[in-house]
């Protein structure tokens, strides 16, 4: 008979003749219940025919996009011609570009070779030199396409200044690289390796590469050569830009005609981030002084720039950037008859501007008198962007009064009350000097300790004799270092400025030597500072907290902020900022906006409240980049238009990389020139790590080489993306300066919580077990007691804590979570926020 506990055997399967399983009873139910599937679910999904008809739709677009270019002409394509090597012919291949955009094709003719017909032509050093023209900016019209025109930019004079390179990478469209076709020459030399990095790290447009080889030889395997240099060119070029960049031959009559067919047909490439901003390439500048009688301050005037407008359609409310001369607005836009290449027809201009649609038809009806071009657009008082650059903290802000004694009282009967357990009769003096953490009672420890403690050293750690014999060094900044007196070594270098230790870059005076010195004791010992004999440590330490986790311990990005920090703006939301300031930049210039004017049109700005001698600045370059005076090879003037709040100032931080070619070490707070592909200013930006996720980075004493790290300076709110390329100046600004860095824009934000972190240690003396009395880490009693709370660490892993100090010394006796080995070290972790340094030059201009 079965029972409760009897044994049940499985029951037989019934085959075929069973019922459905488990799986197939659910796929009935989802059969069923008619669920939708994935792709029908999702909203927009679109079938095949569909996706192939919006594809076939964007191609008619972009054709008809490219054909109304074509129909319209458009602003000129600026090409810019960059020499990788010193062995290129830039005389002879600069001629020959423009001879060959200027003359027919029955007409063109290198300098220096023959021409179609087989006639001689003067080289640039001969009888016809004069007639090579100069090395500036020149506007031609392609002799068959005459609504096809390009702005050549010719290559720096100065072939080792990157801020020439990176001036020239800001406006070109389509940047030419002009290497030798000689096999046995040098294709690329250290100067074009340069120019080529800081070009790649400031975002390079559409690249085309010409081969120019040596003069033409009467030998049979002529085709062979040219194709072997090409090769040879490819190859080099490869090395330094992966990819594939087109190269041609730059030598004879129909070599210069491909290319400028190429340029002609391929599209232009400019950056990312120029294409979300507008630009303009001066081609004109002319300054009036301010009259009395307007109301304007002394001193200023009003400056005309023309030039195209590229990029975004540019808003009269927008505030402009220009090189050398600072943030401004504008008072309005005019629309001045565009300029005739420089070999075109006279009337050719006229003609293109009126097939085109001529900027003028969208004028308004007010035009100026005594030939004034007509005004394009005014800006709105109420919309134009402002030039505030700080803000103004009200210093009552946050005051609160004294509490009454009514509060005081009502708070400390609120306040709850711990009980402690005191021994009988004991008064309430007697209680505040009873500690309420009380240690466990180690007698022989204890005995060992005092002793210790008594002789003043001993024991069987390091001894007094193998120390360094250490010295304050008052000369240094803050007082707060030591110097090893025999080997003039100083410790605990610290490259934070605080208010009351002054200035610590200026005061500190070192040699290269010394400095590649500290940066290689900075990687092998990370933090570690040495606990100074004639300060107290918590004196010398007391903006130092403990944290018992540096990735979890919370810290409030609004504790304790400086001053400056109430100067600046901060963002609720950054990327809502952003987005809302690309969408104004995109309606700029569009059907329905009054205050702007579209991409391509070319225009006369009016910039209001320009200082005289910023005035002279710009006109001086721009007289330069046409060549006047004498000067070639400067690059043309760029003027930005600034997207919504970016000349306002807040906290800025990019992520950059040590350059590859910079061997000298970079300290934090070393002075620098940034340029940001906008802006060109000097700063002491602060390193710290680049963590994904962490809300609290640490602050690097130097910029390590093959290590990423955020540089965080105070500059004009800017959106990326962005570049940013960091230049080591030299000391007396003679010589050229050096790329230290490159990366890119990551955000504004000045909550970033940047922490100096200082590790003190410390060796045991004395250990049993998990205990052990520890020496060299503070120097008196009362340094001990006060960096009690925090908490212990050793280089083999384990964590401890202080119980309590021993003798007069600075000994102390210390518990941890394991066995402790004699060879060990204690640590001691401590931290403090740290901020950029405040700007000395406002204008952010260099």
């Amino acid at each position: 008979m079965a029972g409760p506990g009897s044994q049940r055997n499985k029951p037989h399967k019934a085959g075929r003749r069973a019922g459905l399983s488990a799986r197939e009873k659910h796929k009935n139910s989802k059969d069923a219940g008619a669920r939708p599937s994935i792709k029908a679910a999702r909203t927009g999904a679109q079938s095949k025919a569909e996706r192939l008809n919006a594809a076939r739709q964007q191609r008619e677009q972009k054709r008809a996009a490219m054909l109304e270019a074509r129909r319209t002409g458009g602003p000129p394509r600026v090409v810019a011609l960059l020499q990788l090597s010193a062995d290129v012919d830039v005389p002879r291949l600069w001629a020959s570009l423009l001879a060959a955009c200027s003359a027919g094709d029955d007409q063109v003719a290198a300098p220096g070779g023959k021409a179609a017909g087989g006639m001689e032509v003067d080289p640039p050093g001969g009888a016809g030199a004069g007639t090579v023209p100069p090395l500036a900016m020149t506007t031609l019209a392609l002799p068959e396409r005459r609504r096809t025109r390009f702005t050549f930019l010719p290559p720096p004079a100065a072939r080792d200044d990157p801020l020439a390179i990176v001036e020239l990478g800001r406006s070109a469209e389509v940047l030419l690289l002009a290497l030798p076709g000689d096999v046995n020459t040098v294709t690329i030399d250290d100067e074009g390796s340069m120019a080529l990095s800081v070009l790649r790290a400031l975002g390079l447009p559409g690249v085309l590469g010409l081969v120019q080889s040596p003069a033409a030889s009467d030998a049979k395997n002529h085709m062979k050569e040219r194709s072997a240099a090409k090769k040879h060119a490819t190859n080099a070029l490869l090395e330094q830009l992966p990819g594939d960049h087109k190269l041609q031959h730059a030598d004879t009559q129909q070599d210069l005609k491909q290319v400028l067919r190429h340029l002609a047909d391929a599209p232009a490439a400019p950056p990312h981030w120029r294409q979300q901003r507008p630009s303009l390439l001066v081609e004109a500048a002319e300054f009036r002084p301010a009259e009395p009688a307007a109301g304007e301050a002394a001193g200023t005037g009003t400056l005309l720039l023309r030039g195209y407008v590229r990029g975004q359609g540019l808003s009269a409310n927008q505030a402009v950037h220009i090189g050398g001369a600072g943030d401004f607005q504008l008072r309005q836009i005019d629309g001045p008859p565009e300029p005739a290449a420089a070999n075109e027809p006279a009337g050719e201009a006229g003609r293109r501007q009126q097939h085109g649609g001529a900027a003028a038809a969208g004028a308004m009806d007010t035009t100026g008198g005594g030939g004034e071009p007509p005004v394009l657009a005014r800006p709105d008082a109420e919309q134009q962007e402002s030039l505030v650059r700080e803000n103004d903290p009200d210093p009552l802000a946050g005051e609160q009064t004294w509490p009454t004694e009514e509060e005081l009282m009502e708070a400390e009967l609120s306040a709850p009350k711990r009980k402690r357990r005191l021994p009988k009769g004991t008064s309430d003096y007697q209680a505040a000097w009873i500690l309420d953490d009380s240690d466990l009672d180690d007698t022989d420890l204890e005995s060992e300790g005092e002793e210790e403690g008594a002789k003043g050293g001993g024991g069987g750690g390091a001894s007094d004799e193998d120390l360094p014999d250490l010295e304050p060094n008052e000369e240094g900044p803050g007082g707060s270092s030591l110097r090893d007196f025999d080997t003039g070594t100083e410790f605990g270098m610290d490259y934070e400025e605080d208010e009351e230790e002054g200035d610590r870059l200026k005061g500190m005076v070192t040699t290269l030597k010394e400095r590649r010195r500290q940066e290689q004791d900075d990687q092998l010992f990370p933090d570690e500072v040495d606990t100074p004999e004639d300060v107290p440590a918590r004196r010398r330490f007391d903006k130092y907290r403990g944290l018992k986790s540096f990735r979890t311990s919370p810290w409030d990005p609004k504790e304790s902020l400086p001053r400056d920090y109430a100067r600046v703006f901060a963002f609720e939301n950054f990327r809502r900022a952003h987005k809302r300031a690309k969408e104004l930049a995109a309606r700029a210039g569009s059907a329905g906006d009054v205050d702007g004017v579209a991409a391509g049109t070319y225009v006369q700005l009016q910039v209001a409240a320009v200082p005289a001698d910023a005035a002279g600045r710009v006109l001086a370059r721009v007289a330069a980049s046409r060549g006047e005076g004498g000067q070639q090879g400067v690059a043309p003037l760029v003027v930005f238009g600034l997207l919504q709040h970016e000349c306002k100032l807040s906290v800025q931080h990019y992520g950059v990389r040590k350059a590859a070619g910079y061997e000298e070490p970079l300290p934090s707070k070393e002075p620098l020139l940034l340029v940001n592909g906008l802006r060109s200013f000097r700063a002491r930006p602060v390193y710290s790590t680049d963590e994904h996720g962490a809300d609290k980075h640490k602050m690097e004493r130097f910029l390590h080489e093959g290590r990423p790290s955020v540089a965080t300076v105070y500059a004009p709110i800017a959106y990326p993306p962005l570049p940013v390329l960091a230049f080591k100046e030299t000391p007396d600004g003679s010589g050229p300066a050096r790329l230290a860095a490159t990366g890119s824009l990551r955000s504004c934000d000045p909550d970033r919580i940047m922490l100096k972190k200082i590790v003190l240690s410390g060796y045991p003396v004395k250990v049993h077990k998990t205990k052990a009395v520890v020496r060299f880490m503070f120097h008196n009693p009362d340094d001990v007691r006060w960096f009690r709370p925090v908490e212990l660490w050793t280089k083999a892993g384990r964590r401890g804590r202080i119980r309590e100090p021993i003798g007069t010394h600075g000994s102390m006796k210390c518990i941890f979570d394991g066995p402790l080995r004699q060879q060990d070290a204690v640590c001691m972790s401590l931290y403090k926020r740290v901020y950029p340094k405040w700007p000395e030059d406002m204008s952010f201009t260099a």
